[in-house]
C-alpha cells in the first residue's frame, strides 16, 4: 500500500510512528494522543463545573468636576453674604452650604470613600483645627463638621452639603476633594478658588451670637451709619460709610488676619475676644502693619485731615495698594475702620462715642486737675486729660474666659492711647464688668472704666517756698463730670440713643458709688479720697453756653451762682477762655478776664464774659473746640470755687439732593451740593469727598477757594450698582473749615 502521504505501516512491520506528513511537517501519534488526552480532560471540567470569570479590581473614584459657582446665589442668600463684593465662596461658620461633584463613574457607598478637606493658615494642623477632613455620611450634626449628599440617578453627580464647626478658625480655606476605595491609595481634586468662612451671628452655637433680628441687620449688615462728636452739650453727628461688603474691603480685613506682618495666630482665629483685641491693635500703625497713622497736632500736609474721610473703604484701598499705612486718622475715623473691620469678619459692631471721655494715665480711676492762685492751668502738673469726646467700639460676644455673666456687649478701642501686653490694643473689656467695678477683669476694664467714671479733682497748688514745692489745697470733687452721655445710633433709625446705662449705674446712686469705689480700691492711689476743704461751701456754680453756636458768630459764656446762706456773699473769679483740640490738649488762649460778682442772701446772680469772632477766628484748631476754666473765691469764707466746661462751635451742613431718590441698578443720577461759607475769611485748600456703598467708593472733587461768605455749587454724575436701600455722604474740608458734611437717602431696585 503506497500513499503519497506514506506508508504508514512501513519499517520492520511495526507501525511508523508518522501518522502523516504534510506540509514538510510531520505529525506523530504521540503529538496525538497527548492532545485527545488534553482535550478530554478539559471537557471532563467544563462539565463538572461552570466558568468563573474573576471580577477586576474596582479602580479609584476620581472628580471631574466641583461646581460651587452654581449654588454661589443660593449660598451667599442663606448665609447672610449676598453683599460682598466677590465672586467666591463666602460663608458663615457652623451653617451648610452646598455644591456639586461630577465622578468618572458611579459612585459605590459599599466601597468608595469621599472626603472634603479644608486647609487654613500657613502650617495646616488637624490639632490646630486648621486641617479638616470630612467624611460624606447620612446626616449632619449641630456645631460640628459635617457632610452629606444627594446622588443623581447614575450616582455620578452628588450634590454635597457640607457645614463647618461653630467654632471654626474664620478666614480663608482652600479645598479639596478626596476620594479612595477601602485602603487604597487616594485621589485628590482640589477646587481652585478660596473659600471663606466668617463668624456667624446667626448661629446659636456661634459665641457672637445675637438674638434680634433688628439688631443683625444694624451692628452686622448696615454699611451706613453715625459717629457723634462735639461736646455734651453740643452733640454733633456725622454720617459714615463702613462699606464692609464693598470691593476689596474683605481682602484687606483677611490679610490684616491671615497674612500681615502681625496676624492672629492660626489657632486663635476660631476665638473673638482674641480677633477682636488684634484688630484693634491692627488698624493702628504703632505696631506692626497698622492701617492707619493718627495725627493731633493739626499738620496734616503730607496726607489728608482726619475730617476729610468719611468712610472706611477708601482708607482700606489705599492701604491695600502697597501695604502702607494711611495718613491720618482720629479717633472716630480708627472706631468707623474697626466696625468695618469686625462686621466684615461676622462680629455684631457698633461706633459709641464718650462725652466728656477721661484719658487716665496712671491708673488712679482719678483725673487731677491742678490750677495756679491767679486760675490759670498748670499743665506741666498734670499727666491726665479729659477729651471733649471719643469714640470707640463694643463688640457683641459670649466670655467663656471670664466669670458667668459678663458675656454681651464688650468695649474694644483702636485708637493709640496706652500700650497693653506691650502693643496699643484696648479690650475686650466687659461693659457689665465695667459698669461693676470689675476692672481686674480682662481685658483693659481699668482704662476702659476711667474714661467713663473716674472722678474729677480740682487742686489750687500753691508754691511753698520752705519745701520748694508746691502746697495743695483741694477745691472739688466732681462726681458726675466724667461719661456725660455715650452716643451710638439707635437700631433701623437715624437718631442716637444714650447707652450709658449699658457701662454704669446711675450718677450718684449707691450702686454707682460702690463701683467707684471698688474699682478705686484696684487703682495705683485708693488713697486719692482726701476729706474736703474745712471752709464752708454756700456758693455754687455753673458754667454755660448756647446750645447752638456757629462758627463765625460772637458768643457769651455765662457763670450762674447761687448764694444759699443767710449773707451776702462777693465772688471773685477768673474765667480763662483757650482753643483746644477735641483731646482736651489745649493750643491758643482766647481771653482771660476777671470778674467780680455780689450775691445778695440767699440770691441768684451771674459773671458774663463776651467773646467776638476776632478774637477766636484764626485760633481755632480741628473741631472748633474751646475749653473754659473758672475760678473764685469767697471772700467772706475765703470758699475756692473751680470748674471747667467744653463746648464747640457749630459748622453748617452741606445741602446734597440727587436727581432721583427712586432708580434702577446702573443708571445714572446726578448728586448736587451746595456749600455757603459761613466765615469772613477765604476758605483755601476746599476739597468736597463725596462716597456711597453700592454707589460709589470715594470721589474727590477738588474746589477753589472760596470767598467769605460765598456759595458754591457742584454737580456729579454717579451710577448705583447695587439694590437696596443707599445712602450717599459727601464731606467738605479746608483749612479754616472742616467737619461739614451732608447726606441723602436714595433707594436702588434690581
Amino acid at each position: 500500500m503506497s500513499s503519497r502521504y506514506g506508508n504508514p505501516y512501513a519499517g520492520h512491520g511495526r507501525r511508523s510512528r508518522y501518522l502523516y506528513e504534510h506540509g514538510g511537517r510531520r505529525f506523530d501519534w504521540a503529538t496525538y494522543w497527548e492532545r485527545r488526552r488534553v482535550e478530554r480532560e478539559a471537557a471532563s471540567r467544563s462539565r463538572a463545573t461552570p466558568d468563573v470569570v474573576p471580577k477586576p479590581a474596582p479602580t479609584v473614584l476620581k472628580v471631574n468636576d466641583v461646581e460651587v459657582d452654581k449654588y454661589l446665589l443660593m449660598n451667599k442668600v442663606a448665609h447672610h453674604t449676598y453683599d460682598f463684593e466677590s465672586k467666591e465662596l463666602i460663608v458663615r461658620r457652623g451653617q451648610p452650604f452646598e455644591f456639586n461633584i461630577t465622578l468618572d463613574r458611579a459612585y459605590n457607598k459599599d466601597t468608595d470613600k469621599i472626603y472634603v478637606e479644608f486647609k487654613t493658615g500657613k502650617y495646616p494642623s488637624p490639632t490646630k483645627g486648621t486641617k479638616v477632613r470630612v467624611q460624606l455620611k447620612d446626616k449632619l450634626e449641630d456645631g460640628k463638621w459635617g457632610a452629606t449628599f444627594d446622588a443623581d440617578s447614575d450616582q455620578k453627580v452628588l450634590r454635597l452639603k457640607v457645614q463647618s464647626a461653630c467654632s471654626a478658625p474664620i478666614g480663608y480655606y482652600n479645598m479639596s476633594i478626596i476620594t479612595k476605595v477601602k485602603d487604597t491609595d487616594e485621589f485628590s481634586y482640589p477646587y481652585f478658588k478660596r473659600i471663606y468662612f466668617l463668624f456667624n451671628p446667626w448661629c446659636e452655637g456661634d459665641s457672637v451670637y445675637l438674638a434680634g433680628a433688628d439688631e443683625k441687620d444694624e451692628y452686622v449688615l448696615s454699611e451706613t451709619g453715625y459717629l457723634w462728636y462735639g461736646s455734651y452739650r453740643q452733640i454733633g453727628k456725622r454720617p459714615w460709610v463702613f462699606g464692609q461688603f464693598e470691593e476689596g474691603v474683605l481682602e484687606a480685613v483677611m490679610y490684616l488676619l491671615q497674612d500681615s506682618k502681625d496676624p492672629v495666630m492660626d489657632r486663635d482665629r476660631g476665638n473673638p475676644v482674641i480677633v477682636a483685641r488684634k484688630m484693634s491693635a491692627a488698624v493702628n500703625v504703632q505696631d506692626e502693619g497698622g492701617i492707619l497713622h493718627g495725627r493731633w497736632d493739626g499738620e496734616y500736609s503730607d496726607g489728608k485731615r482726619p475730617t476729610f474721610w468719611n468712610g472706611s473703604v477708601a482708607i482700606l484701598q489705599q492701604y491695600m495698594k502697597n501695604k502702607e499705612a494711611v495718613k491720618y486718622g482720629q479717633c472716630w475715623v480708627f472706631s468707623g475702620v474697626l466696625t468695618t473691620v469686625l462686621r466684615c469678619l461676622g462680629i455684631p459692631a457698633r461706633s459709641v462715642t464718650n462725652f466728656a471721655s477721661a484719658h487716665d494715665t496712671d491708673n488712679s480711676m482719678t483725673i487731677d486737675n491742678y490750677f495756679d492762685e491767679e486760675g490759670q492751668p498748670m499743665e506741666h502738673m498734670e499727666s491726665d486729660s479729659v477729651w471733649n469726646f471719643h469714640v470707640w467700639n463694643d463688640c457683641w460676644m459670649s466670655r467663656p474666659d471670664l466669670p458667668q455673666g459678663y458675656g454681651g456687649w464688650q468695649a474694644v478701642d483702636a485708637t493709640p492711647q496706652e500700650t497693653s501686653d506691650g502693643v496699643y490694643q484696648t479690650g475686650p473689656a466687659s461693659l457689665n464688668a465695667i459698669k461693676h467695678g470689675k476692672v481686674y477683669l480682662p481685658y483693659d476694664a481699668r482704662f476702659v472704666f476711667a474714661e467713663i467714671n473716674a472722678d474729677r479733682v480740682y487742686w489750687e497748688a500753691t508754691e511753698d517756698i520752705s519745701l520748694d514745692d508746691y502746697k495743695l489745697t483741694k477745691i472739688r470733687l466732681e462726681k458726675w463730670s466724667i461719661g456725660r452721655y455715650l452716643y451710638t445710633k439707635k437700631v433701623g433709625q437715624h437718631a442716637g440713643i444714650d447707652v450709658k446705662g449699658d457701662y454704669k449705674h446711675p450718677e450718684g446712686s449707691e450702686e454707682e458709688r460702690l463701683a467707684v469705689e471698688s474699682a478705686v480700691q484696684h487703682g495705683t492711689k485708693p488713697e486719692a479720697y482726701l476729706p474736703d476743704s474745712p471752709f464752708n461751701k454756700d456758693v455754687d456754680f455753673t458754667v454755660e453756653t448756647a446750645d447752638k453756636i456757629y462758627v463765625g458768630s460772637d458768643f457769651e459764656v455765662e457763670i450762674p451762682m447761687t448764694n444759699r446762706s443767710s449773707e451776702e456773699r462777693n465772688v471773685n473769679l477768673f474765667v480763662n477762655i483757650q482753643v483746644c483740640y477735641y483731646t482736651g490738649v489745649l493750643a491758643k488762649r482766647v481771653k482771660t478776664q476777671r470778674v467780680q460778682v455780689k450775691l445778695p442772701p440767699n440770691g441768684h446772680d451771674k459773671g458774663i464774659v463776651k467773646v467776638s469772632v476776632d478774637e477766636y477766628l484764626d485760633k481755632l484748631v480741628d473741631q472748633s473746640a474751646m475749653k473754659i476754666f473758672v475760678l473764685g473765691k469767697v471772700k467772706e469764707t475765703f470758699q475756692l470755687l473751680a470748674g471747667q466746661d467744653d463746648f464747640r462751635l457749630r459748622t453748617p451742613s452741606i445741602e446734597l439732593s440727587v436727581s432721583k431718590t427712586q432708580l434702577k441698578a446702573d443708571e445714572e443720577f446726578t448728586a448736587k451740593f451746595t456749600l455757603k461759607n459761613p466765615l469772613p475769611r477765604k476758605l483755601t485748600n476746599c476739597e468736597f469727598n463725596l462716597e456711597g456703598a453700592g454707589v460709589r467708593t470715594s470721589m474727590e472733587v477738588k474746589q477753589g477757594d472760596i470767598a467769605p461768605n460765598a456759595e458754591v455749587t457742584k454737580e456729579v454724575k454717579l451710577r448705583a450698582y447695587k439694590a437696596g436701600k443707599r445712602t450717599l455722604v459727601v464731606e467738605f474740608d479746608s483749612d479754616q473749615l472742616s467737619q461739614v458734611h451732608g447726606e441723602v437717602d436714595i433707594e436702588v431696585s434690581k
